[in-house]
């Protein structure tokens, strides 16, 4: 008797413990404080060490330091607030900016003080390091000897003091009054412009950290701007002001030497002054652009704006607007008359406006900014003008010899509504003169690795351009494989590519990629070969650029990296491809392998790997990324938490398309038990299956946060039909809540909805046209088809035409033209058969989709007679919520909302009766008079 009841003693003993080992507590709101996430690796160019970024939810940040090394035993070292890691060139020293914490900069922030950065120093072989207050810029000397630092100026000043470091001998070397430096390339020769207090010893400086020497360039009283070295040089040039009260403008000399690592009197040194000589009448030199060389330092590329003639009485600006905007009657120019008359404010939107009235208000700045490019012959002393039109875009090809320009104005209606076409012309950088290359195009994804050849995609074949001699080739047709993007289910009148990497190194072809494949197309138009297999098993390859090389067009004659995703199994991983050998698949696994990245000078490698369940971290590997070793380890709190699991499910939409979704589950799960489910909706999103996302109260739509408090989420996949954006959501999203419910994991009667923008215009437009949700949550919703066709996006200043019909809203044609597929897919058209509360959120200052549009939803469901419609303004917030306070508070009401119709939590008053102005003004000044 006794022994039995020993025995069952120990049993009693023995359950709670069996039940804690399998059962942990789901994590919540105040555990998500120390969640990290993962900010990029950077790696030492001899690939020794690795650095890389933490972020809190609790903004207390640091960098952290590691070796690479597999043997070495963990040598991290966490630095507080440190971002931005920049290793010298001979791997020896770190620097970084190191930040305040969060509690400092909001005293600074309340105190109405400054909030600055230091710059940090570490020597990667002793271990030592020091930090510099108030820096706001810092750089490295090319050959890694030497660290140059600036302060931030003093208040209304422009220039501070630059601190230059000789590493070695840890000397330091302060220069006042300095407003730009740079290092050169070539040589450790460190350029500043000097603006004193007075001006009278302003003037470009050049220190030789080599030999301590320092020598004035230039002196006078002009201001210095815009310092541009040489590529690989020790050639460099500056813009120096020249003022001539005439004009209402700066014009500016420009000044180069040539040489300067020699010695000083074989520099040669040469200036351009536009007044003098040299380049077009009524011309400027700009400070909007930096000076440019070519690579072999016979050109330099200069921006040119017309010049602006100050105000003469008769000829004034001014007067000819008044008289272009005035009747010819005599007494209507004298009730005009700008001297006599109270100016109005109005604006005048006309509708040959090609950019909006808002949008050239947005644009002001960057239009007054803009310039039309110029090359400068620097030995010939001569410069042409290569741009003709502040409005387009010119772009000059490698080896500086030809540039092409836009010309989008044979193209008004494409350009306002969403159907955008551009001639492009070529031009000689040395004569000036210009030739139409290419009509009426639409895709021209790059230009070659030399500079001589253009590439263009006319809707179902890629064709090249030679500048030189104008032959034109379709380099696509002869090969088996269709490089059209049949994913696109955006209405358009042509069709886009996949896309391409790029041009090989030597002009021979393009890497174009077709739906899985990546092919090599022979520019010569003579046929193509496909590089990798992925067609054979459904997995997408493309190119993966692992270094920070900028030289232009890829190097086949070495190994080339792709990454690999699996369309349908959501595996990803890379490939390589070695020269006379076919691809290789290196790695491919059940998770989200990505941001492959080769040290500058070694075959050390680094990636990222997470899982829904597995924190993002880094590894280092070799040139064939096998037996990778784990460099970091984020959130090893975790392991203290319940943690939910994703699923990839499979479904037909009710148009008999196979579509995939993600099914995350609660932390927890007992198969026992039915759970509510929070179906979140945008585009596609299966592709997300292996996606980490860190638990947090500022991420309003945090999808783990919603497994930890007990939910299902659903992501499914949607794709759309022109003119059919609402409809095709419901075909999609509906099958995918039933396959779910199907399998007896969800209570259908607690089955929820959220969406934020395009999805909160789907979390709007499903409760009107199916019961199958208990509540809704739509964040900055689109609601009204017919008005919002007409509105702005207020940020950009850009009407919503062009996104309405040929993008993402894909309704192919203005209203007038499908009255009925307006309504069928407008949100407030059945707001009356509305049987689901509905959570609605806007910024007042919502830039993207005017915060009417909840407005309007809001006012059509009262007056349906809905009293479960609650509409939630934040007031100053744009398209996404900013301030701390705001975040956590939509997160909060969110998790009440859903906590309320899916789980049957009591109601907060909120939800039920609403909160009055008077009682919102209490509650805020009693939380102001609580703050510190």
């Amino acid at each position: 008797m006794i022994m039995q009841r020993l025995a069952c003693a120990a049993a009693l003993v023995a359950l709670p413990a069996l039940s804690i080992a399998q059962s942990k507590p789901a994590a919540k709101p105040a555990d998500f404080a120390n969640w990290e996430t993962l900010a990029g690796g950077t790696l030492a160019p001899h690939g020794q060490w690795l650095a890389y970024g933490v972020n809190r939810v609790n903004e207390e940040n640091e960098l952290r330091l590691t070796s690479t090394s597999a043997s070495a035993r963990d040598t991290t070292i966490a630095i507080p607030y440190a971002t931005g890691p920049t290793f010298s060139t001979d791997s020896r020293w770190l620097a970084y900016t190191v930040g305040v914490s969060p509690a400092e900069r909001d005293r600074l922030t309340k105190d109405k003080k400054p909030v600055r950065n230091s710059a940090g120093l570490r020597n990667l072989a002793t271990g030592s390091a020091e930090t510099t207050k108030d820096v706001t810029a810092f750089a490295f000397s090319r050959d890694g000897k030497h660290f140059a630092m600036r302060r931030y100026p003093a208040e209304g000043k422009r220039a501070a003091d630059v601190i230059v470091q000789d590493l070695a001998a840890g000397t330091k070397l302060t220069f006042g009054n300095v407003s730009s430096f740079a290092w050169a390339e070539g040589a450790p020769l460190l350029a500043m412009t000097v603006e004193s207090e007075t001006g009278a010893s302003n003037g470009v400086q050049l220190y030789d950290a080599r030999t301590g020497a320092l020598r004035s360039l230039d002196a006078s009283p002009s201001l210095y701007r815009q310092l541009a070295w040489r590529e690989k040089s020790t050639d460099l040039a500056v813009l120096r002001t020249r003022i001539d009260k005439g004009f209402r403008d700066t014009a500016h000399v420009v000044l180069a030497w040539t040489g300067l690592g020699t010695a000083t009197t074989s520099a040669q040194r040469r200036t351009l002054d536009t007044a003098t000589k040299g380049a077009p009448s009524g011309m400027r030199v700009a400070e909007h652009r930096r000076p440019e060389w070519a690579k072999d330092g016979s050109v330099i590329l200069l921006g040119l704006r017309p010049r602006e003639v100050a105000k003469p009485a008769d000829t004034s600006r001014v007067q000819t607007i008044v008289a272009q905007q005035s009747a010819i009657t005599d007494d209507t120019k004298h009730t005009n008359n700008t001297d006599t008359a109270l100016k109005s404010d109005v604006q005048i939107w006309h509708a040959k406006d090609v950019r909006l009235m808002q949008q050239q208000k947005v644009q002001e700045q960057q239009d007054m900014q803009r310039t039309l490019l110029a090359a400068w012959h620097v030995a010939e002393e001569r410069v042409v003008q290569i741009g003709t039109s502040l409005d387009e875009t010119v772009t000059v090809l490698e080896g500086s010899r030809h540039a092409t320009e836009t010309d989008t104005k044979s193209y008004k209606f494409g350009a306002m509504f969403g159907r955008p076409y551009r001639d492009l012309y070529v031009v000689d950088v040395k004569t000036g003169e210009r030739r139409k290359t290419l009509e009426k195009v639409r895709f021209t994804p790059g230009r070659s690795a030399t500079g001589r050849k253009l590439l263009a995609f006319d809707g179902k074949d890629y064709w090249s351009y030679d500048v030189v001699t104008g032959a034109r080739v379709n380099i696509s047709g002869k090969t088996a494989a269709r490089f059209v993007n049949k994913d696109y289910d955006t209405p358009t009148d042509m069709m886009p590519a996949y896309g391409v990497a790029g041009w090989t190194k030597d002009d021979s072809g393009v890497l174009a990629y077709a739906e899985f494949d990546v092919w090599l197309l022979a520019a010569d138009g003579s046929g193509g070969r496909r590089l990798t297999d992925g067609a054979r098993d459904s997995v997408v390859y493309r190119y993966a650029a692992v270094t920070s090389d900028a030289t232009p067009g890829i190097d086949v004659s070495k190994p080339i990296y792709f990454s690999a995703f699996g369309k349908r199994t959501k595996q990803s991983g890379f490939a390589r491809l070695r020269p006379g050998r076919g691809v290789e698949r290196l790695v491919l696994e059940d998770a989200r392998v990505g941001a492959l990245r080769r040290a500058d000078s070694t075959d050390v490698f680094v990636n990222t790997k997470e899982r829904f369940d597995d924190s993002p971290d880094l590894f280092i590997t070799g040139a064939d990324l096998s037996a990778p070793t784990q460099r970091s380890k984020t959130n090893p709190q975790q392991a203290q938490f319940a943690w939910g699991r994703s699923e990839l499910i499979s479904f037909k939409s009710a148009t008999g398309r196979d579509l995939q979704g993600v099914l995350l589950y609660p932390a927890n799960h007992d198969p026992s038990k039915k759970y509510p489910m929070i179906v979140y909706t945008y585009e596609l999103l299966s592709q997300q299956l292996h996606t980490y996302v860190a638990p947090s109260d500022r991420s309003y739509y945090n999808r783990t946060a919603w497994t930890a408090a007990g939910y299902f989420v659903l992501l499914p996949d949607i794709v759309f039909r022109a003119r059919e954006p609402g409809m095709s959501a419901l075909d999609a999203v509906v099958p995918a809540v039933r396959s779910v419910v199907a399998r007896g994991l969800v209570d259908s009667a607690r089955v929820g909805h959220i969406g934020h923008s395009w999805g909160g215009y789907e979390a709007a437009f499903l409760p009107t046209r199916t019961r199958i949700f208990a509540a809704s949550v739509a964040g900055a919703a689109i609601t009204n088809m017919l008005s919002f066709m007409g509105e702005l996006h207020w940020g950009p200043g850009t009407a919503e035409l062009s996104h309405w019909e040929t993008g993402q809203a894909r309704m192919e044609v203005p209203f007038w033209e499908d009255m009925e597929a307006y309504l069928r897919n407008s949100p407030v058209a059945k707001v009356h058969e509305l049987r689901t509360p509905v959570l609605l959120m806007t910024g007042d200052n919502d830039g993207t989709v005017y915060w009417h549009q909840a407005v309007e939803y809001y006012n059509y469901a009262r007056r349906a007679g809905r009293e479960d419609v609650v509409m939630l303004v934040y007031p100053a917030e744009d398209h996404g919520l900013r301030k701390k306070e705001n975040q956590i508070d939509y997160h909060r009401r969110i998790n009440e909302w859903f906590g309320h119709y899916l789980k049957g939590e009591p109601a907060p008053r909120w939800i039920t009766e609403g909160l009055s102005w008077a009682d919102r003004k209490i509650l805020l000044d009693s939380t102001a008079t609580r703050r510190p």
